[in-house]
């Protein structure tokens, strides 16, 4: 690939990229608000414009390619070009809004913005007929399933974990113990230097026991509190 078809590339890759983050945001954004607004009678013709009107813009990005991306060479094949890449980069958008679901940070919402746009120029690059373009889009693919699957999400549990210990520094006294077991009620948690003793009451006709929980409570002091042997009551 000599520099001429390397900065055509280039700039196809960048225009896939600027326009998916600029225009599904936007139409994500009027659906959300059709469907807030007025139901499924308003969202449905949204969706219907919309999509097709997305895949009309990404063809038009695909222009200044048709001299490097064999399906990007005529109108027609341009077209399902758009198609392809449109539903595999929704495809990635979802994946990635299901990352986010799970707590898995994401950055800012600028940086989410132009994320958005990200999965539709990784799909672009697979039909670039060039080794090393198709390899740099494979990369970042595999870059964003460890992040989204593994990176992200152990991320989120060391967050939740620090912000339960800084609870726990900030008001010792009163020890976060979780929810209650159904049918369970909590009427007395007392910490002590290197002690825990919980007391709860089960309503009347209901034989739920106690211990089980009671001793998840002792467990999660020793963690925190680096207690040797805590005493555990009901």
């Amino acid at each position: 690939m000599n520099s001429g078809r390397r900065a055509l590339t280039a700039l196809h890759l960048f225009l896939v990229w600027a326009l998916m983050a600029a225009v599904v945001p936007t139409l994500g954004f009027r659906l959300v608000l059709s469907d807030w607004g007025g139901g499924a009678g308003v969202t449905v013709p949204v969706f219907a414009l919309g999509v097709p009107l997305t895949g009309g813009l990404l063809a038009t990005a695909g222009l200044p390619a048709r001299t490097v991306v064999p399906l990007c060479g005529s109108a027609p094949q341009r077209l399902g070009w758009a198609v392809l890449v449109f539903v595999l980069g929704t495809l990635g958008v979802l994946a990635g809004l299901a990352a986010y679901g799970g707590d898995v940070d994401l950055g800012s919402a600028n940086t989410r913005i132009a994320l958005t746009g990200v999965p539709y120029a990784v799909a672009a690059a697979f039909f670039v007929p060039s080794r090393w373009v198709r390899l740099g889009a494979l990369v970042a693919l595999a870059a964003a399933v460890a992040y989204g699957g593994f990176v992200g999400p152990a991320q989120a549990r060391q967050r939740r974990h620090e912000a339960e210990v800084a609870r726990y520094r900030e008001k010792s006294e009163l020890l976060y113990l979780g929810a209650a077991p159904p049918g369970m009620q909590v009427s007395r948690a007392e910490v002590g230097p290197g002690d825990l003793h919980t007391s709860s009451t089960v309503p009347s006709g209901r034989g739920t026991s106690s211990g089980t929980w009671a001793s998840q409570c002792a467990r999660r002091s020793r963690r925190y509190f680096n207690a040797p042997s805590p005493r555990t009551g009901a």
